[in-house]
């Protein structure tokens, strides 16, 4: 595909294959710390085989490296959730302050067989 074939709000299915390099891509930059993180993922993922997944674009007219890039969601699968916990919420007796608003994190679990749970999640 080329880069003026590309339209924002489209998602596309994007293939990296074994053979494909996305570390030349790496910036360090703090600025780019996001799109640094994500080719990572990737990264981590290639050795197994080619990584594909869906990206909605979002912006268009990048550069990454000198090439041409877009910016854009990726949906992955996790089973890593976050969530807020009212003031009002946590149990009495629990020993957490009744006037302080609190995250629960961790892995999302079936209650009656305590399997993994996954879901998707938005990656910028």
């Amino acid at each position: 595909m080329l880069p003026h074939e590309v339209e924002k709000r489209r998602t596309y299915q994007v293939r990296i294959a074994s053979r494909d390099n996305p570390a030349q891509y790496l910036t360090g930059d703090p600025l780019d710390a996001a799109a640094d993180l994500s080719l990572l993922d990737v990264l981590i993922n290639a050795d197994t085989g080619p990584v594909c997944f869906d990206l909605t674009v979002t912006e268009i007219g990048r550069t990454l490296a000198g090439e041409p890039a877009v910016v854009g969601v990726r949906v992955k699968e996790t089973s890593w959730t976050r969530l807020p916990l009212p003031a009002r919420l946590p149990p009495n007796g629990s020993g957490c302050p009744q006037d302080v608003e609190y995250v629960v994190e961790g892995v999302l679990r079936e209650a009656a067989t305590g399997r993994e749970v996954s879901r998707p999640a938005g990656e910028t």
